[in-house]
């Protein structure tokens, strides 16, 4: 098992950093990103109770780096430079929640973002917002994906208002103790977060 993420690895990944060395080393960049299966799904809106819109998650700061995130000991984020996000980290977890609730909620239409309104019934909807402020790794061996959401509430008779809002916090030992371990690792969490969601969300159909 290699030894990538152990605190030794924080500790000679600092001193490259602030000394510029990591820039000569030439190492080849690696890319990642969740292995999320796609299963062939479809709906109608005449099968489906209520329409969910998920909007971009949103991730603090740095968080939102292509390089993926290390907690040090002393509050310190770092962003790898050559363990790099296959795309943005907030477009990979907007598209994983979006599958996710469309499998779980089988009921449910649920799509990304805010599409064009055509007609009245599309004017009365649920609409989810992540917040993330922990997406990384730490120097305890754990992946950890921490924040809250908020589920909110359009008609066209009262307007948008806000139903809920739930904080988390998913921190799990890695898979395995490098990169493609941390990687598995928060996509479990976050995988396990949208089910929690799901699961919250589904009760609103039997209020």
């Amino acid at each position: 098992m290699r030894t990538l993420l152990r605190p030794q690895f924080f500790a000679v990944i600092g001193v490259l950093l602030l000394s510029g060395c990591s820039q000569s080393l030439n190492a080849p960049v690696e890319y990642y990103q969740f292995e999320q299966t796609i299963k062939p799904m479809q709906r109608s809106s005449t099968d489906t109770i209520a329409q969910l819109r998920v909007t971009t998650v949103s991730l603090r700061g740095a968080l939102n780096n292509r390089g993926i995130a290390m907690k040090l000991d002393n509050n310190q984020v770092n962003a790898a430079n050559y363990h790099l996000w296959s795309e943005a980290p907030d477009q990979m977890l907007t598209a994983s929640a979006h599958q996710a609730l469309f499998t779980a909620l089988d009921n449910w239409m649920v799509v990304k973002g805010l599409p064009v309104i055509t007609d009245k019934d599309q004017q009365s909807y649920y609409e989810l917002e992540y917040e993330l402020h922990h997406f990384n790794g730490d120097n305890q061996g754990n992946a950890d994906i921490s924040g809250l959401w908020r589920l909110y509430y359009t008609s066209f008779e009262k307007g948008r208002s806000l139903k809920e809002i739930h904080y988390f916090s998913e921190v799990s030992p890695l898979i395995d103790d490098d990169y493609e371990g941390l990687v598995a690792s928060l996509e479990l969490n976050w995988q396990t977060i949208n089910k929690q969601v799901a699961a919250t969300i589904s009760a609103l159909s039997h209020e």
